[in-house]
């Protein structure tokens, strides 16, 4: 079974934004708790019985091996411009009075007592937190000298026998996430500005700038919007609302660092549409609207906007931290990583034509609390505000942008069309088994008899639906629900077909449960004549070395001259109760080099009906490692075999170099075993040693890797 973790992250006005979803929990009487779990085996949430420390030990362990805390750009510049502010009061006779808001380990408020504040303040919500900034300031000898107050800051009272005596005349947070506002910056900055600020005190960071850029990219496109199906000059079209919904309002953060030139096209310079005046004693308006004019940078169509931005830390501008990706740094390509605040794409409902270079063009930009929209107007723009995008199609309800740019993968689409054409025949009958599967569609079109399409999820019902109406396919296609055991079918099915992809799955062998759906629908299968594609799950892994990935998982150590080596010790001891071995991530957005050869671990025939009875042994081996890096992680996949000369792979789209940078499929996130002390390998006699488990029963994989 696997946990549906997220990352950790506290705020004042708070819209956490998971990157899976939260377990549900219940405490029991005798000092143990219930855990809602993911079993891919069963497709299903089920109840695990944990120490009633878990949810503490799990939401420190996923926070505190982040990158925040090794972003040592964020920290150096903050340390920077916290002295510099408590210098310029000095200068004018003022004593500095710091609160922090959402300390975490207290970082930021033990900065504040090195630079000589008379009083630091560290306000912090989550308890766990309240706990370890405690024993972290302590540590550092920072007891006396900081006031923790637990609670959050719009609970802060001030005056005599309160939180605090006095208003605080310094606030130094990080309150941003990659959409700037996420985490609820206005709400929290207003609320400090108006009732635990002085008149003249100082915001660090002072100011941000939110910058956009506009661009024409079919991959990006990809990522929002149903293309067609091309079926060698006969198409599978996407039903119109499809076509025109404006898509998941949600933020798509991304590492634009990523991708290459022959990605995108920039439409227009990069274009600064918000700034925020964090000191401002007016409060900043939770929804606002702002229209720049600007002249095109060269004809297109204008797909998407790209988005990152900016912190001036002073006052003067003079310290600041930008987000900007490489083409638009103001200090150039050598960028400092970070995976806590990324850049963001936006998406326009409709293609807009840009007919040439220097047309005047019209971006309207939309904030309200929590997050930013926007619409492009080549006419004088309309006095209507845009409502915030929202999915009124289904498909971006049921599929994650991944999945989308996966079903509009031309490439991955002809490998399975070129399978299905040798075996489609006019007695083909199929039963699909996926999620927002459109390969029955495919089946039809191709003259199968009958299609089955099996969807659980309600929503993939309705997308399918509506793409079945749209390609007049309902005397071929009938759509299924997922509950399969006790159902009966008019035809016996002599094809089982799948992706297979599941939008359940989290780790790449989740979706191995389209081996135990298959199973469960024997008694709908013709006999001894049923085909299953794909036939063969081959597990496959690598040893790389993660230039920057390694470091959410890295001790922090120190930083700015604070000692956060409790704070190491408190992530281990979590992560060793509560973690998963591995963890999921699209490695095309983290770049890793190849230190082995892909090593294949384990062979799964899914043909077979017994597959769940069998006992699958424990495999072990060895690698040799032949080039010099540093070993600091294990990239898995899954490669699916269709037939003898056809894979879909989870994993690399290229042949893999040796000590070069490994080109991974940009629409899979692959699994990384984190090497707990990464190996410098300076010899080729060094090797990668493996033991695995399959666990039959829950589709899930025990690993142990070491470094001989």
């Amino acid at each position: 079974m696997f946990y549906r973790k997220f990352p950790f992250k506290t705020s004042k006005f708070c819209r956490t934004k998971f990157r899976f979803e939260q377990p549900r929990s219940y405490k029991m009487s005798y000092n143990a708790i219930l855990v809602q779990k993911f079993n891919p085996g069963t497709g299903s949430l089920e109840w695990d019985l944990q120490a009633e420390s878990y949810d503490y030990t799990q939401e420190i362990a996923r926070s505190g091996f982040a990158d925040m805390l090794h972003d040592e750009e964020r920290n150096l510049k903050y340390n920077l411009a916290l002295n510099k502010a408590l210098n310029i009061l000095r200068i004018k006779g003022k004593v500095p009075r710091v609160l922090d808001i959402g300390t975490g380990t207290g970082l930021l408020a033990m900065m504040a007592v090195k630079a000589n504040a008379s009083a630091v303040f560290a306000c912090e919500t989550f308890q766990p937190m309240v706990k370890c900034s405690t024993e972290v300031i302590a540590h550092n000898g920072f007891a006396d000298s900081i006031k923790i107050i637990p609670k959050r800051s719009t609970e802060i009272t001030v005056g005599p026998q309160k939180d605090m005596e006095d208003k605080a005349n310094v606030l130094i947070t990080e309150v941003f996430d990659t959409e700037l506002i996420g985490e609820g910056a206005i709400g929290t900055f207003n609320h400090a500005n108006q009732q635990l600020l002085s008149e003249d005190s100082v915001v660090i960071p002072a100011r941000a700038t939110i910058y956009v850029q506009l661009i024409e990219s079919h991959l990006v496109t990809s990522w929002n919007r149903s293309m067609p199906i091309n079926l060698g000059g006969d198409f599978i079209y996407p039903p119109s609302k499809v076509s025109c919904c404006p898509g998941n309002g949600a933020v798509h953060d991304i590492q634009l660092a990523q991708l290459k030139e022959a990605h995108f096209k920039a439409l227009s310079d990069p274009i600064p549409i918000f700034n925020f005046d964090w000191n401002s004693k007016v409060p900043i308006p939770v929804e606002d609207t702002n229209t720049v004019n600007f002249v095109a940078k060269c004809s297109g169509k204008a797909h998407a906007i790209l988005m990152w931005w900016t912190l001036d830390m002073d006052m003067a501008g003079e310290i600041v931290l930008s987000c900007a990706p490489p083409w638009a740094h103001p200090e150039g390509n050598e960028l400092p990583w970070r995976d806590h605040w990324m850049q963001a794409i936006y998406y326009f409902p409709n293609d807009i034509t840009i007919k040439s270079e220097g047309e005047r063009l019209h971006l309207t930009g939309y904030h309200d609390e929590y997050s930013l929209w926007f619409g492009l107007q080549t006419e004088t723009p309309p006095s209507v505000t845009l409502p915030r995008p929202f999915c009124d199609c289904s498909v971006h309800l049921a599929c994650s942008r991944p999945r989308l740019g996966q079903l509009n993968d031309n490439d991955r689409n002809q490998k399975y069309i070129r399978v299905l054409e040798k075996v489609i025949s006019s007695d083909t009958v199929c039963l699909t088994l996926g999620d927002c599967c459109l390969l029955g569609l495919i089946v039809a079109k191709l003259g199968a008899r009958k299609v089955y399409a099996a969807e659980r999820n309600p929503h993939c019902r309705r997308v399918l639906e509506a793409w079945v109406k749209r390609n007049d396919l309902e005397e071929q296609v009938t759509i299924l629900d997922g509950d399969l055991e006790k159902r009966k079918l008019d035809l016996k099915v002599n094809l089982v077909l799948g992706e297979p992809v599941f939008e359940s799955s989290v780790l790449p062998w989740h979706n191995l449960y389209f081996a135990r759906w298959k199973n469960n629908v024997q008694h709908l299968l013709a006999d001894g004549v049923t085909k299953i594609l794909p036939g063969k799950a081959y597990l496959y892994a690598m040893a790389v070395e993660m230039k920057d990935l390694w470091k959410i998982r890295a001790p922090v150590r120190s930083t700015q001259g604070i000692d956060l080596s409790v704070f190491d010790n408190l992530i281990e001891s979590a992560i060793d109760t509560s973690d998963s071995q591995v963890e999921p991530h699209p490695l095309w957005e983290y770049p890793t080099r190849a230190l082995s050869p892909a090593i294949q671990l384990m062979m799964l025939d899914l043909t077979t009906l017994s597959l769940m009875t069998k006992e699958i042994p424990e495999v072990e081996g060895k690698v040799n490692l032949p080039v010099t890096g540093t070993v600091n992680g294990v990239a898995l996949w899954i490669d699916w075999q269709l037939d003898e000369a056809t894979v879909i792979s989870g994993g690399p789209t290229a042949p893999v170099t040796l000590g070069q940078n490994v080109q991974w499929d940009m629409h899979s996130k692959q699994a990384v075993y984190f090497i707990k002390d990464p190996v410098s390998l300076q010899t080729e006699d060094r090797s990668l040693s493996y033991q695995i488990n399959f666990v039959p029963d829950t589709y899930e994989y025990k690993f142990k890797f070491s470094i001989l």
